[in-house]
């Protein structure tokens, strides 16, 4: 009865140090504010990721400027998009998912862009636990994908790059309960 009684204690330490440790790398790679080129970005929300709408991957959490503008998510205004994972996830699994939610939502579009869509995701990279991605929409310069920080790729035409967007909130995202939460959308 000790060892049970040990090892069901044991367990219960885990599982408590392993979500600090997931909530101490939350609030380190969510701060308050970010800057996004030369302007500071604030942290409107969070909202849980999830595949396939039952598995946990990680959290995303939406940056603005104006946090009282975040159901406008298609204004030609700055912002960033950070994907924290919690999971190990293929590169090819970005690169899928990204092109069918894009032709979803964007119809004819898609083909007139896809060949600028297809070089962006071409960039996506294998990822383990603890990484994360940021998607930096500036109109002036497009959309920059990164990887813990470090530069892959960038869709300069500004149109085409908010239009990208639409993987987590056009009309079919990726997502739903990921985009109502984000853009805190009321049922």
């Amino acid at each position: 009865m000790d060892k049970q009684w040990f090892e069901h204690l044991l367990k219960v330490l885990l599982i408590s140090l392993l979500s600090l440790t997931s909530v101490a790398q939350s609030e380190v790679l969510f701060p308050a504010q970010i800057n996004n080129t030369k302007i500071q970005l604030k942290l409107c929300s969070q909202a849980e990721l999830k595949a396939f709408r039952l598995i946990h991957v990680g959290n995303a959490a939406l940056y603005l400027e104006d946090c009282n503008k975040i159901s406008d998510i298609f204004s030609l205004t700055p912002k960033r998009l950070r994907f924290l994972y919690e999971k190990s996830i293929p590169a090819k699994a970005f690169r899928e998912a990204s092109n069918e939610y894009l032709k979803i939502n964007l119809g004819q579009k898609f083909n007139q862009w896809q060949v600028s869509f297809d070089q962006f995701n071409s960039n996506y990279q294998d990822i383990k636990t603890g990484d994360y991605y940021d998607l930096i929409y500036d109109p002036l310069t497009g959309l920059l994908m990164q990887l813990n920080g470090k530069n892959l790729a960038t869709i300069k035409d500004p149109d085409i790059a908010l239009a990208y967007l639409n993987v987590w909130f056009g009309n079919e995202p990726f997502s739903a309960d990921l985009k109502k939460t984000l853009l805190k959308l009321n049922d």
